[in-house]
């Protein structure tokens, strides 16, 4: 595939773009001084039980994302992130810095991971990693700015998060993103700690890498700009953190730039946002029914327990919270309140906001004060998430083209003709020709529009075969030819044109 024939596929696939949905000795302590509590939410008696539970949460966390890793078809924008990975050089960086620079750093990884296998189940591997390595990230956070006890309880939610799941068995960019944002907020608390130059390096590079892997992660670095200006520490401390943001936009120019003069209706596809889809986010992070229930009524106890401490002193440990808070509505806020004059608010995208979710939910739930109602809510939490889990993993992805082409390939005849009316369609229709080896047989493939299918035909044509996905299709009117049946695959559907018998 040339550099011609990905342009036009993005150009087509903008227009069409499918919204998917404690230990006592003194080290210890300190980190179990979050904000002031001293409740715990396990025994911490054994300096072993934290490493167990964490491990035994990995553990957790890695089966769960490989489990089934095969069984989704992959969809447009997945197979879109191969294509571009497999491109020559030349046509490569024509690619990413005319049109697709917003997920630069993971097609460098793919293009790399491809030359292994193209399989679903490996591609997909890559996101598999990154969603694995966050949880022990989200325990170090919880650990540095509430308490053990809040880290390993917002690690345990994190493993068992279906939003973050979905992301983590897609072959796109989000749950390195989710990875890189953690990085860069886990090293901006220590420099604050340490003034460390290791930790100072890690921000940086880890922000960076943030921007290259996807824009929404300047809304992190943002937050993490306005946090400064209510920074318990002297001028000198606030200098050092306004310069590494400073080193980080300019090594983050090229970024800006696209954003700026390469705009080439890349998110013309996005809806303006409603109060619905703020809604509706909140239950991704948080899941719905109970579980939202239980977020809400901890954000409400980590507030209060913040406000009860938050005046008498203002620490590091309680601006702490302040930057927990804004990670988690700043990003939501701006996106929200942008999209009244440009929409740019997607689920996905603002995933980045995930950890600081989770994390206040954790550190309301530790401050619960009878230990009973703790355990009892942090139960029906994990209980509660069986159900999504099991839905997920049922649902056959936001496009079945797997399904869609064997069924094809079992109704096609000699003479056949497969139709798919642009590029957005056609890439996924080649990728399982390719890939699935059980196929008996497939029609000759063409791209045209529906009104261009007369002129395809020829007097030998037996079957058209009209596979569109994004959008359904009214049959179209061509002579010679009936609608004989309507097939509908999830994200995709197909439509069998039979050719009409001539009469004597």
């Amino acid at each position: 595939m040339n550099f011609t024939q990905v342009v036009t596929y993005f150009r087509l696939a903008r227009s069409q773009k499918i919204t998917t949905p404690g230990s006592s000795d003194s080290s210890d302590g300190e980190h179990d001084r979050h904000v002031g509590s001293s409740r715990t939410i396990a025994p911490n008696r054994n300096p072993a039980v934290f490493p167990t539970v964490l491990g035994l949460t990995i553990g957790l966390a890695a089966l769960l994302r490989t489990i089934h890793l095969g069984t989704k078809s992959l969809w447009s924008d997945e197979v879109a992130s191969i294509v571009i990975a497999k491109l020559h050089w030349a046509e490569f960086w024509r690619v990413v810095t005319t049109n697709e620079a917003n997920m630069l750093f993971y097609y460098l990884l793919l293009r790399l991971w491809v030359h292994f296998g193209e399989q679903p189940s490996y591609v997909k591997l890559l996101s598999v990693l990154p969603g694995i390595a966050v949880i022990p990230v989200m325990y170090s956070i919880g650990r540095e700015v509430l308490s053990r006890q809040a880290g390993i309880l917002a690690a345990l939610l994190l493993s068992v998060n279906v939003f973050h799941l979905r992301y983590s068995q897609e072959a796109r960019s989000y749950s390195l993103v989710v990875l890189l944002v953690a990085l860069s907020f886990l090293s901006f608390f220590r420099c604050v700690k340490e003034q460390d130059r290791f930790w100072g390096a890690g921000y940086v590079l880890s922000s960076v890498l943030a921007l290259c892997t996807h824009f929404f992660a300047a809304l992190a670095l943002v937050v993490q700009l306005v946090s400064v200006v209510f920074l318990p520490r002297p001028r000198q401390a606030a200098r050092k953190h306004i310069l590494r943001l400073s080193i980080i936009a300019v090594l983050g120019t090229p970024v800006l730039w696209f954003v700026v003069f390469r705009n080439r209706g890349q998110l013309d596809w996005v809806h303006p946002a409603t109060a619905k889809d703020l809604y509706h986010f909140f239950l991704y992070m948080t899941g719905s029914g109970l579980k939202f229930g239980i977020a809400l009524l901890s954000f409400v106890i980590a507030l209060k327990a913040w406000v009860s401490r938050g005046w008498d002193e203002w620490t590091v440990q309680t601006w702490s919270f302040v930057v927990l808070v804004l990670w988690l509505f700043l990003p939501i806020c701006a996106t929200f309140v942008l999209s009244h004059w440009k929409p740019v608010f997607v689920a996905r995208f603002l995933i980045v906001c995930l950890p600081a979710a989770l994390l206040l939910i954790a550190y309301g739930l530790t401050e619960i004060r009878y230990p009973w109602i703790r355990y009892a809510l942090v139960m029906l939490m994990l209980l509660s998430a069986l159900a999504p889990l099991r839905s997920y993993y049922a649902e056959p992805g936001p496009q079945d083209w797997r399904s869609a082409v064997g069924y094809v390939a079992r109704k096609a005849g000699a003479g056949d003709i497969a139709v798919v009316p642009d590029g957005y369609c056609e890439m996924p229709l080649h990728y399982y020709l390719k890939h699935v080896d059980t196929l008996p047989s497939f029609p000759a493939i063409l791209s045209a529009a529906p009104d261009e299918i007369q002129g395809k035909a020829s007097p030998t044509t037996g079957h058209v075969w009209l596979i569109s996905c994004g959008s359904q299709l009214s049959p179209p009117a061509i002579p010679g030819y009936s609608s004989a049946e309507i097939r509908q695959f999830n994200g995709i559907q197909v439509v069998g044109l039979d050719r009409k018998r001539q009469s004597f």
